[in-house]
């Protein structure tokens, strides 16, 4: 298994789907994605400025390198609409080799 250079997955609540295939778009163009994934719908219920809200919104999944992370935040928040976007990463602890030089191949490198 691979995992010496390291891979996070990026989860992104958008309120529609629009907003979501956008992003998904934007950041695998721009290469700081390898790809994307769509699920939807999903519920999601939070506590925004002192009620709980109850939404139905679409989960984007990014696969990128670990060392792009602040640069996918970065680029997320300028293409979400939301005031505080909901922008989850998780570091991918074991992933097969292939897949992890895939990611790597697909995506630019954080020097350029």
């Amino acid at each position: 298994m691979g995992g010496s250079r390291g891979i996070t997955e990026v989860h992104v609540n958008c309120p529609d789907a629009e907003t979501a295939r956008h992003i998904a778009e934007q950041l695998v163009a721009s290469r700081l994605a390898a790809c994307s994934n769509t699920l939807s719908p999903i519920e999601s219920r939070y506590w925004w400025k002192g009620t709980i809200e109850l939404d139905q919104e679409v989960l984007v999944i990014l696969k990128t390198r670990r060392e792009l992370f602040d640069r996918v935040v970065g680029a997320v928040e300028q293409l979400h609409p939301d005031e505080v976007p909901s922008i989850i990463g998780h570091h991918v602890s074991a992933v097969n080799r292939a897949y992890e030089e895939w990611v790597y191949d697909s995506t630019v490198d954080p020097a350029d």
